[in-house]
């Protein structure tokens, strides 16, 4: 296990944005194709499952259904056939849950092999942003246990906000149901929304909570598995013990984190448009945007090197 160098003086997330910018245009510049390439496939790998992607409104539907129709005439119709779909799920329940289970099973199953993937992609691409190394067979192999651990972390989190989704909408629909059928007795409406509250205030609450442990498991603590050479709860502690020590610079640099996720998209969006849509396409936009990829993935390392975790140094093999 590898012990940490001197802090610097001063922790400052700018300044870790300065040094990875300098690190990204030596990695990437002069130009040379096949690194972008492989970079932007890895960054891909490291991609996936954390929702890199834009929707855009159903046009087709809004212009299928207008919004100003009257509302007079069809809401009979579709008030009259909300309430038979209602007794149809109510009728059913039983097998609608049996289906939902199997169907919750299905997206578990789809989930953990999108975050098996994403846990070697993670490591891959970090190696070779810091490294420079536009490699993909070796460096696959040799981050396989980092990974596997990595992903059992992440599997767990996943995991947590499924079933946080699952029993808020549950409730809800279940809630909806009795009511509607007139099996809540002398609840009211207001009485039942009341009771939905806290249920849908403790998932509301947990999910971005959930969504904030995933980018320090991504930004921070898989760099800390390859600098202390650890698994994946031992870099956890550590940077705990980090975040205690320098909350302030972690929170600087969530915010700034939120204002260049803002500007990528912006940028993601003009360049996807500027070229027919091919710069949507997966790896494509990885690769034709990697400087802004590799420096997203390189800033928080060197912030790690600030407070004595050095990756950059270690060349490794």
């Amino acid at each position: 296990m590898a012990t940490a160098s001197p802090a610097f003086p001063s922790i400052s997330p700018f300044g870790a944005a300065r040094d990875a910018f300098e690190h990204t245009r030596s990695v990437l510049f002069p130009l040379r194709l096949r690194t972008w390439i492989v970079l932007g496939f890895l960054a891909f790998l490291d991609q996936c499952g954390r929702g890199a992607g834009w929707n855009s409104p159903p046009a087709a539907w809004e212009a299928k259904h207008p919004a100003a129709e009257s509302p007079g005439g069809r809401s009979g119709e579709l008030m009259a056939a909300l309430e038979t779909a209602l007794r149809w799920i109510s009728d059913h329940a039983a097998l609608i849950a049996v289906g939902a289970s199997l169907a919750f099973l299905i997206v578990i199953a789809l989930v953990a092999l999108v975050l098996w993937v994403n846990a070697r992609g993670t490591f891959m691409y970090v190696d070779a942003v810091v490294h420079g190394r536009a490699e993909i067979a070796r460096l696959w192999r040799k981050h396989a246990a980092h990974a596997a651990s990595y992903f059992a972390w992440s599997m767990g989190i996943a995991v947590v906000g499924l079933l946080l989704i699952a029993v808020a909408s549950g409730l809800t629909l279940w809630a909806v149901l009795a009511f509607v059928g007139g099996r809540l007795g002398a609840f009211s409406g207001g009485a039942l929304l009341l009771a939905l509250v806290p249920v849908l205030a403790i998932a509301l609450l947990a999910l971005p909570l959930l969504a904030l442990a995933r980018i320090a498991l991504r930004d921070f603590v898989a760099p800390l598995q390859l600098v202390a050479g650890v698994s994946c709860g031992e870099a956890a502690r550590i940077f705990e013990s980090l975040l205690l020590a320098h909350p302030g610079a972690f929170l600087l640099y969530l915010l700034l984190k939120l204002v260049l996720a803002v500007l990528t998209a912006v940028v993601v969006v003009t360049g996807g448009c500027l070229t027919c849509c091919l710069g949507f396409l997966p790896v494509v936009m990885q690769t034709l945007f990697q400087p802004l990829f590799c420096f997203e993935r390189a800033w928080p390392v060197f912030l790690l090197r600030q407070m004595g975790y050095d990756l950059p140094a270690r060349g490794g093999a």
